[in-house]
């Protein structure tokens, strides 16, 4: 008895110790644990539940969206023309001789540069080149451009096949249909609705198109997204609410490796699967870091796609390579909307391999990254896209999505808004063949439209396309396990091309809970319910005790990301902003716990979120920030994977 009685105080005094490491004494610790007890005694417990919005909404920039203003060509090329493949002298001049060098991918964040080459009817065997003109008798450079092209490969190698496990049944599969997914930065299920009406209709009428309404982000920004979809991997920790949700590891921490340090070739890339599969590989982005090397991160050190702008987004924005501002301007000079260069580009090569089986993926970034409503304007143009390249698409399936809502801003700080974020669109259109009224694909698509979905499903729908759906002729879609069939990985998620049954919790789709679309009922955490909490005594809000802890805690936690990211250095140590915003919001979940969800202002500049558990610790591994920092952050770390957290030292000297 003596003994248990022991155990008891040692284990509470142990208790207390860890709690107390979040407090600045005892007596506020005792004053937040009681405020926490009286807050659950006047609590409901609610289950989480999907909620929906309208539409139509009121803010300033749905009623006036975004026009890119008028662009004037000033580009002039008075001296060369590529045509059919092949590089000629406009009008040949005495006076000038030009030359041209190709550009050829290497991996990310390389390129290969061949030997320049005089132009006497040339056919650069290569997708990207650069041409210099020079004046004969100064031999300055007069002109000066980069070309797209697509070269077709006079011979493609044939690829071992390594992720199918030795007796799965290779031979069967039948490949017949090509694979296109092209995603428009940023634009949630919500902004696809308001922006792009016209596209998404004509989709559903004529590509019998589905559009999936609960489909759900699995992180942050674009990085861990692109993760999620294109390499079947977790990037961060996965988190819930339940006591029996065990907060996991993400991948890259299992295997004791560095999202942006260690390079991810041996990852489980779908494209990489769909070049062993025979497929001719395409792969297009305007951003300047690539999503998987983003930050000057690793990524892919070999080259993967058969076919990509890389090495044309490389000369233009990223400044280890020569002249990259006086391509920029150049580029600019010809009024190259981004849209529109990518996707001729994209036609050109499903022209140019129409004898071959496709998969190719679109990145378009700079389209509404920076701006809600960017992609507005450009509802008739993609309608015009489709309609006009129909014949091809028919030809295979169109996944057509984004990859998280708008993310920055006024609007993001709204509770739409935040729901936005975590809801990207997302549209899938079956091959032609499969368009009709007895195809199960179709069946299963629409039935799936109305369930809870993730980048992970995405992932696991492109992997059932090149195996067993295409083995089986895309009948007898019935559910199947795929990791049943691939060699050391394990599928997070669920093809959307067969019918899911089961209502599935976020923890059990690896959505970690800050993203995740079925939300617990939090209501404001304000004065009202402070004088229900205290009925004896008046407390003022700031002087709360549940408030005052978890502003000193978020404070402290911010500041601690900073030495993780090692750039203490070079940012700014924040500090509470008296006069900043600050709203919580509190659940009180099934199991009886409380969750408070914060957004808070800090000085010097940062409006950042997060959630916290009842003891007054951060209970999740993601913060956001919600407001827009590259002008504060980026002047000291254009790149880091920290920056976020920062401002720079540099520009608080100088206000």
């Amino acid at each position: 008895m003596i003994f248990i009685l022991l155990f008891s105080l040692v284990y509470s005094s142990h208790q207390n110790i860890n709690l107390t490491s979040h407090f600045p004494n005892v007596l506020q610790y005792e004053e937040f644990k009681l405020s926490i007890e009286k807050l659950k005694n006047i609590s409901i417990p609610t289950p989480c539940t999907f909620k929906s919005y309208l539409v139509e909404n009121k803010y300033y920039e749905f009623r006036k969206p975004y026009h890119i203003p008028p662009c004037r060509v000033n580009f002039v090329n008075d001296y060369v023309i590529l045509r059919n493949g092949v590089l000629k002298y406009k009008n040949r001049n005495r006076n000038y001789f030009c030359k041209y060098q190709c550009n050829y991918p290497n991996g990310d964040l390389r390129i290969k540069f061949g030997k320049w080459t005089n132009i006497k009817g040339a056919p650069p065997d290569c997708d990207v080149f650069e041409v210099r003109c020079y004046n004969i008798i100064f031999k300055n450079i007069i002109f000066r451009d980069l070309f797209l092209q697509i070269y077709k490969m006079k011979e493609k190698p044939i690829e071992k096949i390594t992720f199918l496990k030795n007796d799965y049944p290779v031979k069967e599969i039948k490949s017949k249909y090509n694979v296109h997914l092209i995603l428009l930065d940023s634009i949630s299920h919500y902004n696809l609705l308001r922006g792009l009406k016209r596209t998404k209709n004509y989709l559903e009428e004529e590509y019998s198109a589905v559009t999936f309404k609960y489909n759900n982000k699995i992180g942050s920004n674009s990085k861990p997204n692109a993760f999620g979809f294109l390499l079947n991997t977790r990037v961060q920790g996965l988190s819930g609410f339940s006591r029996t949700h065990q907060i996991k590891p993400s991948d890259l921490d299992v295997k004791g490796e560095d999202d942006c340090k260690s390079p991810v070739d041996n990852y489980p890339f779908i494209g990489k699967y769909y070049k062993q599969l025979n497929y001719t590989v395409y792969y297009a982005e305007d951003s300047r870091g690539h999503v998987i090397s983003g930050n000057e991160c690793a990524g892919f050190e070999t080259q993967i796609p058969h076919h990509t702008l890389r090495p044309y987004t490389l000369r233009m924005h990223n400044r280890k390579f020569p002249n990259n501002q006086v391509y920029q301007n150049i580029h600019e000079s010809k009024c190259r909307k981004h849209v529109n260069y990518q996707l001729k580009h994209l036609i050109k090569f499903m022209k140019t391999y129409e004898d071959s089986k496709q998969f190719t993926i679109t990145w378009i970034t700079r389209l509404s990254h920076n701006i809600m409503t960017g992609h507005f304007q450009y509802d008739k143009y993609l309608r015009r896209f489709f309609i006009e390249n129909k014949n091809m698409f028919d030809k295979g399936f169109l996944i057509f999505m984004s990859d998280h809502g708008f993310r920055l801003g006024r609007y993001r700080n709204s509770e739409i808004g935040n729901f936005e974020d975590s809801n990207p669109f997302l549209m899938i259109a079956p091959p032609k063949e499969l368009r009709n009224q007895h195809s199960e694909v179709v069946k299963n698509l629409k039935f799936n439209s109305e369930k809870h979905t993730s980048h992970f499903d995405i992932y696991a729908t492109m992997l059932d396309i090149a195996t067993e759906g295409s083995r089986n002729d895309f009948k007898n879609m019935i559910p199947f396990d795929f990791t049943s069939i691939v060699k050391n990985d394990t599928i997070k998620g669920l093809s959307l091309l067969r019918e899911i049954n089961q209502n599935r919790t976020c923890y059990e789709m690896e959505v970690s809970i800050e993203y995740c679309q079925c939300r617990e009922k939090f209501l404001p955490y304000d004065q009202s319910i402070i004088n229900q909490i205290y009925v004896d005594k008046k407390i003022p809000f700031a002087l709360d005790s549940i408030v005052k802890i978890i502003k000193r805690n978020f404070v402290k936690e911010l500041n601690r990301q900073l030495e993780i990211g090692k750039i203490k250095n070079y940012c700014e140590k924040m500090k509470e902003n008296p006069n900043g915003l600050f709203e919580m919001k509190y659940a009180y979940n099934s199991e009886k716990q409380l969750i408070f969800f914060v957004k808070m202002e800090v000085f010097p500049k940062g409006i950042f979120e997060g959630y916290f558990n009842e003891i007054g610790e951060m209970s999740l591994s993601n913060i956001e920030r919600i407001d827009k920092y590259s002008v504060h952050a980026e002047i000291c770390l254009p790149t880091h994977r920290y920056r976020k957290f920062c401002y720079c030292k540099k520009k608080f000297r100088h206000h």
